[in-house]
């Protein structure tokens, strides 16, 4: 009876991904035409993603999924542009990137780790725009470059 289930999961799962498009003004709408509400499932390559759509726009929770099927980045979508904080995995599962964004523009502090979770770059934006002090450590913790994009040359 599992196998019943799992198959029909299958099967319903691969029509509920299918039965959405994205028209020629990049709305998602269903095969009627109607805007899509709900959640997008999809494979850009090797990557998979998914999408939470409102009205035919990505407005939500995003992941994105390495091929091995490992978490690889999430983050949230208003209006279709990136909003909030977007935090990016290596595929080991710990975290390789944090950034923010506030309506599709880069903002706040952004931060670069390695492999090993010690910080590496730390960056600030403003309205899309390099700000404050941007910050680079070596692999021992020691700052190796600092710039700062307040000062006017």
């Amino acid at each position: 009876m599992k196998k019943f289930y799992f198959a029909l999961a299958a099967v319903l799962s691969s029509y509920l991904i299918s039965a959405q498009q994205i028209n020629d003004n990049g709305l998602y709408v269903t095969d009627n035409d109607e805007l899509f509400n709900g959640v997008f499932i999809s494979h850009v390559g090797d990557i998979k993603f998914k999408v939470t759509v409102k009205d035919g726009v990505i407005s939500g929770d995003a992941d994105y999924f390495y091929p091995s099927g490992k978490l690889m980045e999430t983050g949230t979508f208003t209006d279709g542009k990136k909003d909030q904080k977007w935090t990016r995995y290596n595929e080991n599962g710990s975290v390789s990137a944090i950034a923010f964004y506030t309506l599709g523009k880069k903002s706040g502090t952004w931060s670069v780790f390695d492999n090993n979770g010690k910080k590496r770059f730390e960056m600030q934006y403003e309205n899309g725009e390099k700000a404050g002090v941007w910050t680079n450590w070596d692999e021992h913790g020691m700052v190796v470059n600092t710039k700062n994009y307040n000062e006017r040359n």
